[in-house]
């Protein structure tokens, strides 16, 4: 169920628009076909009562001989009458509200009759009646195609209907007798509602798309930001329109955009301020190291700093990686990881087929290039070797970079991507490093739309992979 449903702020407005459009169709058809129909009852009654107190008033003012042949040349479709000296209802109230409301409109239609009693039953059973003279199916066949079609529907319709019986006593003593067929109103709409309600419905959908469209282009430049933001911390302010609650939340966006790159600016600058200056007092303590006439001391003392420098250096470049404003360019990553795999032994370099002898991609190349070579030369110093491949699908770019060393443990693997961090057991300060090379790849690929991940590699060993996004 939930698939069909839309999964758009568009697509939900649409479906309540054109759900509420056919909601209050399918209502107002039912009130108009409620209020059509009481109307037309009520007309039917009135036609019908109309007709009888003719009938009665005409059979009232003839002599009792002449009373059962007149009855027989007014009998048709839609009434047929008879005389005699007993009703054809028993003594019993009406008990249908038809039959009750038919009563009330005859009593007020005879109004100028004399007459003793009034009975009126409705019945289920079709009635009997005759068709009309004048109305045989041969004339009809003589009459326009349309016009009999027309009249045959009509007399199946009252042939089908339920019947009022009507018994009314006249002054004499004598009852008449009547049979009607009581036809109710079944057309709801004519056959121009469909088309117009699929017209409107097409107006409105139309209508819908455009606004909705109008009103939601905001929320995606908005979105676009965000992921762009993500991405570059100093990327442009968004644009402030469209409706006054979009507009407010743009700027609020572009305020927290702003404190973002001032938090970022000010860390920075704190951060490069600091390496900087301890340049200076490492400089000082080398040069009295040298002074140190013990040996082992002095060379201890001189590793200490050269750990320490070694630090300074890799905190400087991932300040200088964090505020890097280099541009974009479309570069080929064919070449650009065969040259990062060029520069270093023990590195083999393996191109999937479906990527071809060249991969045209938008990027940061001189940042991309660290990203790559820090991935590269963290398995070549931990495992000797490496094994790089690049391959490509319809959504990603990847680089996998596989070494047969002793790996990472599954816990330590997240830890390994915060700064100045260093895995045991093989990831020591023997083996130099300062614990920012895979946080430096992972920050550079996160600001290309990607990411860094690890995993075992299948026989022993870490599998690093570099996820860049077409």
């Amino acid at each position: 169920m939930r698939r069909l449903l839309p999964d758009t702020f568009a697509g939900w407005v649409i479906v309540l628009l054109i759900g509420g459009l056919a909601l209050s169709q399918a209502v107002t058809l039912a009130i108009n076909y409620r209020s059509r129909t009481s109307t037309a009852t009520v007309l039917e009654h009135f036609r019908l009562a109309e007709r009888v107190a003719d009938v009665v008033r005409l059979v009232g003012g003839s002599p009792p001989e002449q009373r059962q042949r007149m009855l027989s040349s007014l009998a048709g479709p839609t009434l047929r009458a008879n005389w005699g000296a007993r009703p054809a209802i028993p003594d019993a109230p009406p008990a249908d509200w038809h039959a009750q409301l038919f009563a009330q409109v005859v009593q007020s239609a005879l109004w100028d009759v004399p007459w003793h009693e009034l009975r009126v039953e409705l019945a289920d059973a079709p009635p009997a009646i005759a068709r009309a003279a004048g109305a045989t199916p041969d004339r009809l066949r003589a009459a326009t195609p349309g016009v009999a079609r027309s009249v045959n529907e009509i007399i199946a319709e009252h042939e089908r209907a339920s019947v009022l019986h009507v018994s009314l006593q006249l002054d004499d003593q004598t009852w008449l007798n009547f049979e009607a067929p009581l036809v109710e109103e079944r057309d709801v709409g004519s056959p121009w509602s469909v088309p117009l309600f699929m017209l409107a419905a097409l107006a409105i959908l139309g209508a819908s798309i455009w606004a909705v469209r109008r009103l939601t282009s905001p929320l995606t430049m908005l979105a676009a930001a965000a992921e762009h933001l993500g991405r570059d911390v100093n990327a442009a302010p968004l644009s402030e329109t469209g409706p006054q609650e979009l507009r407010g939340a743009a700027h609020a966006f572009n305020l927290m955009q702003e404190r973002i790159q001032r938090f970022v600016r000010d860390r920075t600058l704190m951060v490069a301020a600091m390496s900087h200056d301890l340049r200076t007092p490492i400089t000082r303590l080398r040069l009295r190291a040298e002074f140190v006439e013990d040996e082992e001391q002095r060379r201890r003392m001189l590793s200490d700093l050269d750990d320490m420098e070694s630090m300074v250096d890799s905190t400087l470049a991932f300040v200088r990686e964090e505020a890097s404003t280099e541009e974009t360019a479309s570069t080929d990553l064919v070449s650009l990881v065969a040259n990062v795999c060029e520069d270093r032994h023990d590195v083999t370099f393996v191109v999937d087929p479906r990527v071809g002898p060249r991969l045209p991609y938008v990027c940061r190349p001189v940042a991309l290039a660290r990203c790559l070579t820090n991935v590269v030369d963290n398995a070549v110093k931990y495992a000797g070797s490496a094994e790089v491949r690049l391959d490509t699908s319809a959504s990603s770019v990847t680089v996998v970079v596989e070494d047969r060393g002793p790996g990472i443990a599954g816990d330590d693997r997240e830890r390994a991507f915060a700064p100045f961090t260093r895995l045991d057991p093989s990831r020591n300060r023997e083996t130099g490093g300062t614990g920012l090379g895979l946080t430096i790849a992972r920050a550079i690929a996160r600001a290309h739309g990607g990411d860094v991940g690890l995993e075992d590699r299948v026989g022993g060993g870490l599998r690093v992979i570099v996820t860049l996004p077409r």
